[in-house]
């Protein structure tokens, strides 16, 4: 009998004295739970490369015939252009065309937006241009002040065009959009 409670002292011991090699286990297992997910968000985010990443657009120069476009933009001079399908307001078209690494449409000349024209059947689009709220002067999405080259229809803070002209309304209508960015050239 007291071989029998003293064999019980040493099991109680062991089990006391178990918990401990638990806790390191379960440790163990929460820091290796806690490394895999933080590689999978470095990966996820990017984790530095070795090698240069391709970029999709170079900031070399080429002459205007050997500019490129990506697959569905349309290119005009040395700029892509790229219509939406879809209607969003006007800082909705501004942050797709972010996505896509441009802007809302931005035009170098009257002759640039007269050439694009065509091309925009019955719709109406966005394109880069709202008022300065102070000023109410017009200016691009790359901030430069609009020079007046082509008149705005309208009393709206925001600029859509359309197979006739340029007009303005709320920036809150939802409108199909006109992306723009400068074409690239090939390696």
């Amino acid at each position: 009998m007291e071989g029998e409670r003293i064999g019980n002292r040493e099991a109680v011991k062991q089990r006391t004295k178990r918990p401990g090699v638990v806790t390191k286990r379960m440790l163990i297992i929460s820091s290796m739970i806690c490394a895999g997910i933080a590689f999978l968000l470095w990966a996820a985010l990017g984790f530095p490369q070795k090698s240069r990443n391709p970029k999709l657009f170079d900031n070399k120069t080429c002459s205007e015939d050997a500019t490129v476009c990506p697959q569905g933009w349309n290119r005009i001079n040395n700029n892509c252009f790229f219509q939406s399908e879809c209607g969003k307001t006007w800082i909705d078209g501004q942050a797709k065309c972010m996505a896509h690494y441009g802007s809302l449409a931005i035009f170098n000349s009257k002759n640039e937006a007269e050439s694009l024209m065509p091309y925009l059947g019955p719709s109406f689009y966005w394109i880069g241009l709202k008022k300065h709220n102070a000023s109410k002067l017009w200016i691009w999405t790359n901030g430069e002040a609009f020079s007046n080259w082509f008149n705005i229809e309208g009393s709206g803070e925001c600029a859509y065009m359309f197979k006739k002209g340029i007009s303005s309304a709320n920036c809150d209508d939802a409108r199909k959009y006109i992306c723009s960015h400068k074409g690239f050239c090939p390696r």
